[in-house]
């Protein structure tokens, strides 16, 4: 099957510089046929994500790899991530709003066993619950089994707070429709802040 990769990039805040040098750098890497969608106009990122998503299908691309405008990533993620051949595979990384990195606060939520322990790997893909939109490969015929909207929250509207993000709210909606969310623990993204992390 002759791949072309939409590279969704949802920001209405501008794209880091060091950011857009992997983006590059990844593209570089290989050779697909790309089509590039920056989505600046929603007001919250599942809003642009559900626009990335509405134009890949349109121009008729068979996978959609979601970016963050805040990341670095390695050279070599577009062909790792293609290469698992899953319907939705990802990475995970370091929460944004912690002051240092901490392995113990990433981005993913764990399947585990019957004593809470998380059921992962460090060297092989692994089936995981939910990973974050920051670096996440979408096989697109597995968005045709899914209602829009594909991004979106839930919320606690008593006291107006966000109880679900719109990526997980994607997993979730992918989970319910038979799809499983891999991790490769091979990649390593990173945020972009004072410091990488």
């Amino acid at each position: 099957m002759e791949i072309k990769l939409a590279i969704g990039l949802p920001t209405n805040r501008g794209v880091k510089p060091k950011c857009a040098e992997s983006i590059l750098q990844m593209v570089n890497h290989s050779n697909l046929d790309y089509h590039f969608i920056v989505s600046t106009y929603g007001y919250n990122t599942a809003e642009n994500r559900n626009y990335i998503t509405a134009q890949a299908v349109k121009n008729n691309c068979t996978h959609l790899l979601l970016l963050d405008d805040d990341m670095l990533y390695e050279a070599d993620s577009i062909d790792k991530l293609l290469a698992h051949k899953k319907h939705i595979v990802g990475a995970t990384y370091s929460v944004r709003r912690l002051l240092e990195p901490d392995q113990n606060n990433l981005v993913i939520e764990f399947f585990t066993d019957d004593e809470g322990k998380p059921l992962k790997s460090d060297t092989e893909p692994f089936k995981c619950s939910a990973l974050g939109g920051g670096l996440l490969l979408i096989d697109l015929k597995s968005i045709r089994d899914l209602e829009p909207p594909f991004f979106w929250y839930k919320a606690n509207m008593s006291v107006g707070m966000v109880t679900m993000s719109n990526d997980w709210w994607f997993c979730e909606k992918a989970r319910n429709a038979g799809w499983n969310i891999w991790c490769d623990p091979s990649l390593l993204p990173k945020h972009i802040g004072d410091y990488e992390f």
